[in-house]
């Protein structure tokens, strides 16, 4: 083989893996969910965000190459009472008139152990961005039961947050022993993604 040859072949096997690498795969909706638990006076309140836009590029066999984007509408707060739901958009929590969406974007993954990978990266909440350091739980792939065309993957973390770092509410129902100030959230991904 010529030297132009085999780099022209070096050059296609390089760019077909890489391309391999990136697996993308769209979150089924109707079997993910971002919910959320705060405690209010003696119990818990929990809640969950019905509209978002999840970006998920994952390869387990290369974690350095995935990515986990996800922007939340604050509006589609659901704590199942619409009067509390009103309150958490005003200026005394999300202001979501102002600061309609939250971000999350992944900088950095890595495996800690089989099926388990930790997860870097910046989350916004109104107008403040922080790095935050999570793990996440992976399952399958497998194909799926209904849709023979597809697979099927699971994604799953637990952190917790102080919504007062991030300016959702001043502190006042805090003080007053009715609003905690820490936010424990779950987030459960079933994912889909065509055959290969």
């Amino acid at each position: 083989m010529k030297p132009r040859q085999l780099l022209i072949a070096v050059l296609i096997l390089l760019f077909s893996s890489t391309a391999a690498l990136a697996q993308t795969w769209e979150a089924d909706k109707d079997h993910t969910e971002i919910r959320f638990e705060i405690n209010h006076i003696l119990t818990t309140v929990s809640g969950y965000f019905r509209d978002y836009d999840a970006d998920i590029s994952f390869d387990p066999k290369h974690p350095e190459d995935a990515k986990f984007n996800f922007t939340v509408k604050v509006k589609s707060i659901d704590t199942h009472i619409e009067k509390r739901d009103a309150h958490l958009g005003t200026g005394e929590f999300f202001d979501s008139d102002t600061y309609p969406e939250m971000t999350f974007v992944s900088k950095k993954i890595s495996k800690i152990a089989k099926g388990r990978y930790a997860l870097e990266g910046v989350l916004t909440i109104k107008d403040v961005s922080k790095n935050i350091k999570t793990q996440f739980q992976y399952f399958g792939p497998k194909p799926h039961p209904f849709a023979k065309e597809k697979m099927v993957s699971g994604f799953t973390t637990e952190f917790s947050l102080n919504r007062l770092d991030y300016h959702v509410g001043n502190g006042k129902y805090v003080k007053m022993g009715i609003v905690g100030e820490n936010v424990h959230i779950t987030i459960t991904i079933e994912a889909l993604a065509d055959k290969q």
